[in-house]
């Protein structure tokens, strides 16, 4: 298969695609070492939150960090919707699922699920009850624990106070408090608001009740009362059991102090928590999402590499990884954190792990360090971070690499495309002059344009223009040459010839002393070379100035298969009078244009040649055969076969194959004069060796068909 140049050197401007594979080497090894030093950088941050938290015992006492009691301790969420006190939960979400079930172990039994949460400077509690049977508190009674109702115990610096929602219907309600002697009446508190509203179970109490009222510990009972008549308690259940004189449980939230001592180590794509021992999130910082404002990119060159890479986006998407547009973390705040590592973090072992994110789309790192305080670990700080940051940072590389490759391939590729395109069309120059130099004929018909560039295409070109010159003369000093052979030979063989035939006919005058039968044989012979001098020296002439000849002679109609049955009764049995030949005339007219004189020296060239070739008793054969387009005459003879390398080659001038030598003069000229007069008639001749069990071979001439 052959390809141009122009083609190999645009496979050789893929080279440049070298620069984005060590491209992407380089940048999976940087990324394998940006995480490293990420895993390094959170075990440094992790290690100096606990440097800053531990031994912190004013603050862990003031945050409630020990005596913690999961049955009883209250998790105040940060609520995410705002609530509206109604009586429907559908607020609550998505903070509802963490809500915590009381009771409730048979699906009819008294049972409630409970929440509280923190917004906007107030604590929201919800309960939604299950009870089969709901009484409310009479309107003619003093008391409000003669129905069911609901206790709220605030434990603060003062002591314990204790609440309770009584209703008399379903609707809003307000808290009471209760007095600590009996026989005083309870005060009604506006700051405790909220809604009672029944459901086809039971009913639900949303409240509202002020952080200012709070104190440090909370707990609330739901109480059940069955019977209307005697209105006697039949059930409390509640998040500490207070009939057995337990003490509520504390009120436990995220510590702003501590996140304030957060917030100055925090990192982009990196989330800080700080776990008590029940696995509660008791401070956080960060988020694993990517930060909303980012400074733009005021420099030029990043203004123009941000438009191109937004046009080789669908090319980045083959060699980047997925990166998502924005990380979807929980909306609710878990209760407890279970991550892998926590249990080893609050026993006191440092930890690291990592996990994919629900959606799968980024992976995050985790280091667990536990805090200390008077030697016992209190707490555990855990800080998170996506590789989100190191994966936009090896895709912007990757983006770069592949926008700087693509830019210098289109331009190094384009160089690459318009040099082999210049030195193609040179070449390409080059060779079309040189083609067309040549005539078919072997005669220069121009010369090679000088080409004045300094380099080897250059060289090239002046070398074969050299070349050509060269050949031009050589090839007028061999035409000029058979001239003048023919001038210098003919004039002494003129004389030669006249002194024989002077000394011939002197010696035959003299009768009385005839010349000895030796000297009569010399003189035959000398008279015999003469005249094979005189032929050979008509050969040279006649194919020396064929070429001009042909361009005076003038074509006409001729009917091919008349004229071969002429030329062959009065030129060719005559001379060669021991010959057979074979000829079948045509039924019809077989007409050709073209000059008959020329066309009968050829034959005439191909008769003689087969004659001389034939074997011993074998005809030479004569074939007219008609095409749709061309009409083709072989001459046949039988005889020596012609090798196929030599088939094509004994129709130059000069050449000649003869493997038996005979007496007569022969230069290789007879073919070359075929082929010469064939060219002019717009013809061909060619030769080929017989397949039809004899030896021998058959040339043909092939000329254009003309009709009428």
């Amino acid at each position: 298969m052959r390809f141009p140049l122009r083609f190999k050197l645009a496979l050789l401007s893929l080279l440049l695609l070298l620069f984005p594979l060590l491209g992407m080497r380089l940048n999976s090894t940087l990324k394998s070492s940006l995480i490293v030093s990420q895993k390094d950088t959170l075990n440094f941050t992790a290690q100096a939150v606990a440097a800053a938290l531990t031994n912190r015992s004013d603050l862990f006492d003031r945050e409630q960090f020990r005596s913690l009691n999961q049955s009883r301790d209250l998790y105040l969420f940060q609520l995410s919707n705002i609530i509206r006190l109604d009586g429907a939960l559908d607020d609550w979400q998505p903070e509802l699922a963490q809500a915590e079930t009381f009771g409730g172990q048979v699906p009819t039994a008294f049972s409630f699920r409970h929440m509280v949460g923190n917004q906007d400077k107030h604590l929201y509690a919800f309960f939604e009850v299950r009870d089969e049977k709901v009484i409310y508190r009479s309107r003619s009674s003093l008391r409000l624990d003669r129905s069911d109702h609901v206790q709220i115990l605030i434990e603060d610096a003062a002591g314990q106070h204790r609440y309770l929602i009584a209703p008399h219907e379903e609707g809003w309600v307000n808290g009471f408090l209760m007095p600590d002697n009996p026989i005083k009446f309870p005060v009604s508190e506006q700051r405790i608001q909220g809604a009672w509203k029944e459901t086809g179970a039971g009913y639900v109490l949303e409240l509202r009740i002020p952080l200012e009222l709070l104190g440090s510990k909370l707990a609330f009972t739901v109480a059940d009362v069955d019977d209307e008549k005697e209105r006697g308690v039949r059930t409390l259940l509640g998040t500490a059991n207070l009939t057995e004189n337990q003490e509520p449980g504390w009120l436990l939230g995220t510590s702003k102090p501590i996140e304030d001592i957060l917030r100055s180590l925090d990192r982009p794509y990196a989330r800080i928590r700080v776990v008590d021992q029940n696995q509660r999130i008791r401070a956080q910082v960060g988020s694993l999402r990517k930060p909303e404002s980012q400074l733009a990119d005021t420099d030029q060159f990043a203004r123009l590499m941000q438009r191109i890479s937004e046009l080789l986006q669908p090319l980045f998407r083959f060699f980047i990884a997925a990166l998502p547009d924005d990380i979807q973390e929980p909306v609710s705040q878990p209760a407890e954190l279970d991550l892998q590592g926590m249990k080893e973090g609050l026993a006191g072992r440092h930890s690291f792990s990592s996990y994919l994110m629900k959606d799968g789309g980024a992976e995050v790192l985790t280091v667990i360090t536990p805090l200390h305080d008077g030697g016992k670990v209190i707490a555990a700080v855990v800080v998170e971070q996506t590789t989100s940051s190191i994966l936009a940072f090896s895709n912007r590389m990757i983006e770069e690499t592949i926008t700087l490759s693509v830019l210098a391939f289109l331009l190094g590729g384009g160089i690459f495309f318009l040099f082999a395109y210049q030195l193609s069309g040179r070449i390409r120059r080059l060779r079309d002059q040189a083609a067309s130099a040549i005539a078919p004929d072997g005669h220069i018909r121009s010369g090679i344009k000088v080409d004045r560039a300094r380099d080897e295409i250059g060289d090239l070109g002046r070398t074969l223009g050299a070349m050509l010159e060269q050949l031009r003369q050589q090839i007028e000093h061999r035409e000029q040459m058979a001239n003048n052979l023919e001038h210098e030979m003919r004039t002494p063989l003129a004389g030669v010839a006249a002194s024989l035939k002077n000394l011939k006919q002197e010696q035959l005058r003299q009768q009385e002393n005839p010349p000895s039968k030796q000297v009569m044989e010399y003189i035959r012979w000398a008279e015999r070379d003469v005249e094979r001098l005189e032929g050979l020296l008509t050969s040279i002439r006649e194919a020396a100035s064929l070429k001009n000849a042909l361009l005076l002679d003038s074509k006409e109609p001729l009917d091919l298969g008349r004229a071969l049955s002429m030329w062959l009764e009065h030129s060719w049995q005559l001379a060669f009078g021991g010959v057979d030949f074979v000829w079948q005339p045509p039924d019809e007219e077989v007409l050709v244009e073209g000059d008959p004189v020329r066309l009968h020296q050829a034959l005439d060239k191909l008769v003689e040649n087969a004659v001389s070739f034939r074997l011993p008793e074998t005809p030479v054969e004569l074939r007219l055969e008609r095409q749709s387009e061309t009409v083709s005459v072989q001459v046949i003879n039988q005889g020596p076969s012609i090798e196929p390398s030599l088939q094509q080659q004994i129709f130059n001038s000069m050449t000649s194959h003869r493997p038996l030598k005979d007496d007569r003069p022969h230069m290789g000229l007879g073919l070359y004069i075929v082929r010469t007069i064939m060219e002019h008639h717009n013809g061909k001749v060619s030769v080929r060796n017989l397949d039809d069990g004899r030896s021998g071979a058959a040339f043909t001439i092939s000329l254009p068909r003309v009709r009428f």
